[in-house]
């Protein structure tokens, strides 16, 4: 599989990238991305530190940023190694 997203090596990731990480890829899985208050929501982290890891996470290409409605939603920029089905394949 291609991809003109860059390959994130998952084990440069700090214990909170991919806790984030993972709490956007199992919200993916009810149709849509996830807001970032929904992100605050299922990882009970401070406004801060979740907009920090956000905001680093996308600058690295991990995440991308997804105008919506009311703001903006995140999705991950690449599916190849997270736990989380693709929620378009089910």
């Amino acid at each position: 599989m291609t991809s003109d997203r860059p390959l994130v090596d998952a084990q440069t990731l700090t214990d909170l990238d991919a806790y984030i990480y993972e709490a956007v890829a199992t919200l993916e899985q009810s149709g849509r991305p996830p807001t970032w208050a929904e992100i605050v929501a299922a990882t009970d982290l401070d406004d801060e530190t979740t907009s920090q890891i956000l905001d680093e996470l996308t600058e690295h290409g991990v995440l991308i940023r997804v105008p919506s409605d009311g703001g903006e939603r995140y999705e991950l920029a690449r599916r190849d190694w997270s736990n989380a089905s693709d929620p378009a394949s089910g």
